[in-house]
């Protein structure tokens, strides 16, 4: 089953922990075209989803990111 995940929002908890986009494929251990495609809006795996899901949960958020950040 593929599902489609909130760009913006992926960008968003990435930046609360200050990754880029080959930090989340690390952790979540999922190859960069699958975050790179992700991030563009285009379907992915459910599972993959969840992988980047566990990734982002795992990882801690740097407090003052949230601060600095203009909302969507």
């Amino acid at each position: 089953m593929s599902v489609v995940v909130r760009p913006g929002r992926l960008r968003h908890e990435m930046a609360r922990r200050g990754w880029a986009a080959v930090d989340l494929a690390r952790e979540s251990r999922l190859s960069q075209a699958t975050v790179s495609a992700a991030l563009a809006g285009k379907p992915i795996a459910a599972r993959s989803a969840g992988l980047m899901a566990q990734a982002l949960v795992r990882a801690a958020v740097i407090d003052i990111m949230d601060t600095l950040m203009l909302d969507d």
